[in-house]
């Protein structure tokens, strides 16, 4: 009967280890599927652009209006590229017309670049018949001719708000200080006058212009190659 009992009183220990063991891998389970997102293993995921098949869904961004998910790098680099392009960043999707919205790309930007997309808005928005574009624009960017919106002053007053230059609307040159348009006129065409004659010189006495500056020489003796 001893026996018995201590086999019974064992069998029942097991049975409660069993069950304590059991119970503990239970609440484990339990906890690890209630911990936050962030917390558990980010799922991986494709770019269609740099075909890497091991990108967290973390990183990666999504187009509000289709839904098409790339990697935040080479979506950073696209909007940059159209930006600079002079154009609205879309979708990356072959054949995709979507559109890329600045406040749904706000972490993805650059101040640069945010400037620069809220520049080509402004731009965008103003009527064709109010576009006036600023004749001091540098030719190194498609986005030189940059849109003055300041108000129409009799004047023609105007300043660029991009590179602050001031310039003339109605003439469609820098600023002439001290000068009405009339006047600028004039001095124009008496310049324009003089730089005639000068040429005619020239021609007279075979002087050519050189370099950059158009400097006019004349060559005395020796051979017509000039080396700076």
């Amino acid at each position: 009967m001893a026996t018995e009992s201590k086999t019974k009183a064992g069998l029942g220990v097991r049975l409660d280890d069993e069950y304590k063991t059991s119970m503990e891998a239970e609440i484990r389970l339990r906890r690890i599927s209630y911990l936050p997102d962030e917390a558990k293993e980010a799922e991986k995921e494709t770019c269609v652009i740099c075909l890497d098949e091991d990108i967290g869904s973390d990183v990666m961004f999504a187009v509000d209006k289709c839904g098409h998910r790339f990697c935040r790098h080479y979506v950073k680099q696209h909007i940059e590229v159209k930006l600079l392009d002079g154009t609205f960043p879309s979708c990356l999707q072959h054949r995709c017309k979507s559109q890329l919205t600045i406040d749904r790309c706000d972490k993805l930007l650059t101040l640069k670049l945010s400037l620069m997309w809220k520049q080509r808005i402004r731009e965008d928005s103003t009527p064709f018949t109010e576009r006036v574009y600023c004749p001091q624009g540098r030719l190194t960017s498609r986005a030189s001719g940059v849109l003055s919106t300041t108000c129409f002053e009799s004047s023609g007053f105007r300043t660029c708000f991009k590179c602050s230059g001031s310039f003339c609307v109605n003439c469609k040159v820098p600023w002439h200080y001290r000068l009405s348009c009339s006047d600028y006129e004039k001095s124009c065409t008496a310049r324009y006058a003089d730089d005639a004659r000068l040429k005619s010189l020239a021609s007279g006495y075979r002087w050519r212009q050189y370099g950059k500056g158009q400097q006019m020489i004349e060559r005395f003796v020796g051979c017509g190659r000039i080396k700076c």
